[in-house]
């Protein structure tokens, strides 16, 4: 076990052992303590017992229940749930995001303002930042597996705008592509995603190369009809959520729409949301045409584009509390199993 635990949410001295204000020795950061555990491990000086008090460490892979509730509490942050089906591109897109914030290529609209989630981030990008090729790998991130199959873990992102003074925290999900296929299979599946009534933006993954080919268009718009659908009846997601729909690897179609898209937007309004929208999005690419990142910058912009944070309590319910995270998580109790 590592002997340091740290209270700034960005050093992973935890897991590193290394001090992200590069102090030497480690001791003398301000910010690091000496856990229990390291400390009952050495000899006690002078013969006499060290005093200690134990220390939570927690891993920062992702964020539970537990821990996405005060960040919450503490200000208002943006939960976003993000749903596609496996290998649609939902991890890249995180990805590149947080390659994106963390390198300053997001400013000046946005500004990295730290995450608790840092060890998580970095998991996902392993096979990128291993990669030395000339272009990219056919796999650049793992397959999403929970660590707990019942419910979700949170990744975050802190980030700062022009329009908002306070840092503004983002929670975002990295579900399995197959909590949306037994969504649309299954309406008994939808209690695992009860949380997604408090979401305030909802992103789908849809690959562009799926709805610019004759052979799978006419399934990826009907699938995303359903989705939706599921969404409002089973889900329970409130009308006046906006939906992104994110068509991925624009670099294999280039940056026009493919026409599929508008026909599933339509469908989406249809349904009765009131705020429904696309966006172009090629999280990495090898094209010189066509930077990595393309899109997610605006995909960002309309995720803080957001109406009055109290929407929830005064249109839908009288409880003032109904926004509440906690009270979404008893609500659908996702920790049960499906």
């Amino acid at each position: 076990m590592n002997r340091y635990t740290c209270k700034n949410p960005d050093c992973t001295v935890a897991i590193t052992g290394k001090c992200v204000l590069s102090c030497e020795p480690i001791e003398s950061c301000k910010n690091v303590t000496i856990t229990a555990a390291a400390v009952s491990s050495e000899p006690a000086r002078g013969g006499a017992e060290s005093a200690t008090t134990v220390t939570t460490v927690y891993h920062g892979q992702e964020l539970g229940w537990m821990q996405a509730a005060p960040l919450l509490a503490a200000r208002y942050g943006l939960l976003i749930g993000l749903l596609g089906e496996s290998a649609t591109g939902k991890t890249c897109l995180l990805s590149s995001l947080y390659l994106l914030a963390s390198c300053g290529e997001l400013q000046p609209a946005f500004q990295f303002a730290g995450s608790a989630t840092l060890p998580g981030f970095e998991r996902r990008i392993r096979l990128l930042r291993e990669w030395s090729g000339a272009t990219l790998p056919e796999t650049i991130s793992e397959h999403t597996i929970l660590t707990d199959e019942r419910q979700p873990g949170l990744l975050h992102l802190a980030l700062r705008s022009n329009e908002v003074a306070s840092a503004r925290d983002l929670l975002l999900t990295d579900l399995p592509g197959e909590w949306t296929t037994d969504l649309v299979r299954r309406a008994d599946k939808a209690s695992r995603l009860a949380f997604f009534r408090r979401a305030d933006v909802v992103v789908i993954a849809l690959s562009g190369p799926d709805l610019a080919t004759d052979e799978t268009r006419n399934r990826q718009i009907q699938f995303s009809r359903m989705l939706v659908q599921r969404l409002r009846d089973a889900v329970g997601v409130d009308l006046e959520t906006p939906i992104i729909f994110a068509v991925t690897r624009c670099d294999m179609i280039g940056t026009i729409a493919p026409a599929a898209i508008y026909r599933i937007v339509d469908a989406a309004t249809d349904f009765g949301f009131k705020d429904v929208s696309y966006t172009l999005v090629a999280a990495f690419s090898d094209r010189s045409d066509i930077p990595s990142g393309l899109g997610v910058p605006e995909l960002l912009s309309k995720v803080f584009r957001k109406r009055d944070p109290h929407f929830y309590s005064r249109d839908r319910d009288q409880n003032a509390n109904n926004r509440a995270f906690a009270s979404f998580v008893a609500a659908g109790d996702p920790s049960e199993s499906t």
